[in-house]
């Protein structure tokens, strides 16, 4: 019975076969592991390069799912190759003769080609590892350089990244480079080549897009630091000041258009594409520029008219007409310039923007026939700033609100009363203005006495109250006045003092005589009651 398994065992032919399967399987396993290697490295190569938290999560995801399907794909390939060992052997195939056959055709015009290109393989990965070794030694040498030359508190990370990652992108060029001449030797075909070729050019797409974003990066407080050195002072500072806040905004948007113009250089080579793929991504990049630049030109518009009005003098210096009418030019510069930016982005992607004008003019309409309220608003807020009825800091009130005004729109006017809330009018529901801020105020303090007090003595404690409220505090513009007794009945009396103020200082002031007369009172203990 077990003749026949010995004479199968006795042929040499299944210990060929089975040699030659275990070392397809060793070299199925082999490039397993290696391209596991090359998984994992290459997505923290990856995340390393971005330094987002996102990219990173990305990565480890990606590189679990990414040994999952190696690990199946390995144990399907191991098992194909057993199951095709099994056939080849009944099929009655033998390795030794189908091999020794495959020799038998080769010429020594063929064994000598092989030979070379082997030996050109070996020349070539000898000198792409001598020139990677250069290479990270004299890389760290420039990083060293670069960094004394150019390096800030707040950038040093960012170029260290940034040589890191030139470091990886020409050692990787090299390799891939020195991949694609092995190919061209062993005579693997153009595809070979090719594929080798765009995975250089992806490579350096992306590499220089993110070195650009990261030089971006570190160069920012370079330039801060040298523009504030050259143009922080006078009459400059207050342009260049507005300027260094829009670098983290200029950041941004510079790393969109990097990154818009690398993706559409990538999806251009594959042709994916159908719609004026030419000019697309320029389209856009030019589309953030005039973004930017409208930005740029809204904060030097707004410096300009701060510096026209005079805002930047001393508080005290500043006219309450500059205030009021500064926010409100600078707002109506701001729709204009965002609705022409807006129509120059159409103009660029090709777009007609006729049809945009003529909405907008039977918009306008509609709504000037429609809104009438809206109307009567800006209409009215015309009038009240033409006419300087009031202004921004002016204390005013208007129905129930009573307060300092704390801007004056083209449609509604903001007060903020003594409580701290804020009163918002629309300007056609304006029908009245009490303004305790043109020219001057009275304080008004009405003091109720006894009946049988002396109205001389009462007199003369009120006039030393308000003399020494003129000598403490520089709002009052005129010696106290005594109106006399302007209520009396058999209990009580009322006697009026009125002092001229400041505009807006009346409230406070009439506090502070009450004090003072509180205090004088106290002084020749008299009795006393006092009502604004």
């Amino acid at each position: 019975m077990l003749y026949p398994f010995a004479q199968i065992a006795a042929d040499g032919r299944l210990l060929a076969n089975l040699i030659a399967v275990h070392l397809l399987v060793l070299l199925a396993l082999g490039l397993s592991v290696g391209l596991r290697w090359l998984v994992t490295h290459s997505s923290n190569r990856l995340a390393r390069w971005a330094g987002t938290d996102k990219l990173k999560e990305f990565s480890a995801e990606a590189t679990r799912h990414g040994h999952t399907m190696l690990f199946w794909l390995t144990v399907t390939v191991m098992a194909l190759t057993a199951v095709g060992g099994v056939v080849y052997q009944f099929a009655g195939r033998d390795v030794r003769a189908d091999l020794g056959n495959w020799y038998s055709l080769l010429t020594p015009e063929d064994i000598v080609r092989l030979g070379v290109a082997v030996g050109g393989v070996v020349v070539l990965a000898v000198l792409t590892s001598t020139l990677v070794r250069v290479l990270r030694r004299v890389l760290p040498l420039l990083e060293t350089y670069a960094l004394t030359k150019l390096g800030h508190p707040k950038n040093e990370a960012t170029l260290r990244h940034w040589f890191h990652l030139v470091d990886v992108f020409i050692i990787l060029s090299v390799r891939l480079t020195a991949l694609g001449a092995a190919c061209m030797l062993l005579g693997l075909g153009t595809w070979a080549v090719s594929a080798i070729a765009f995975v250089l050019y992806v490579v350096a797409i992306v590499a220089l897009a993110r070195l650009l974003t990261l030089a971006c990066r570190a160069s920012t407080h370079l330039v801060a630091d040298y523009g504030t050195k050259h143009l922080g002072q006078k009459p400059l500072y207050n342009y260049w000041d507005r300027v260094t806040r829009l670098f983290p905004f200029g950041e941004r948007c510079f790393e969109v258009a990097v990154y818009v113009m690398a993706g559409w250089l990538i999806v251009g080579a594959f042709h994916l594409i159908a719609i004026d793929a030419e000019h697309f991504g320029p389209r856009i990049v030019a589309c953030i520029g005039i973004f930017f630049g409208t930005r740029v030109v809204i904060e030097l518009l707004q410096v300009l008219l701060n510096d026209a009005f005079g805002l930047y003098k001393n508080e005290g210096e500043v006219d309450q007409k500059a205030r009021t009418l500064v926010p409100l030019l600078h707002s109506m510069c701001q729709y204009v310039l965002y609705f022409g930016s807006c129509l120059l982005m159409l103009g660029v992607l090709g777009i007609n923007t006729t049809p945009f004008l003529a909405a907008a003019s039977i918009l306008g309409l509609a709504v000037g026939l429609g809104a009438q309220s809206l109307v009567t608003d800006v209409v009215s807020g015309f009038f009240i700033l033409f006419e300087n009825q009031f202004l921004v800091g002016d204390y005013v009130k208007i129905g129930d609100a009573a307060g300092v005004v704390e801007e004056v729109g083209m449609r509604v006017t903001k007060i903020r009363d003594e409580q701290g809330k804020q009163h918002i009018i629309p300007n056609g529901q304006i029908k009245g203005v009490v303004s305790y801020s043109k020219g001057y105020v009275n304080a008004v303090v009405d003091v109720k006495m006894p009946s049988g007090s002396d109205l001389e003595t009462q007199f003369k404690a009120m006039k030393e109250a308000g003399r020494r409220l003129r000598k403490e505090h520089r709002q009052v513009l005129a010696d106290t006045e005594i109106h006399g007794l302007i209520e009396w009945n058999n209990s009580d009396m009322t006697i009026r003092a009125v002092t001229k103020v400041q505009p807006g200082a009346h409230a406070a002031m009439q506090s502070e005589y009450r004090r003072l007369l509180k205090q004088v009172f106290d002084e020749k203990q008299t009795p006393m009651r006092a009502a604004a």
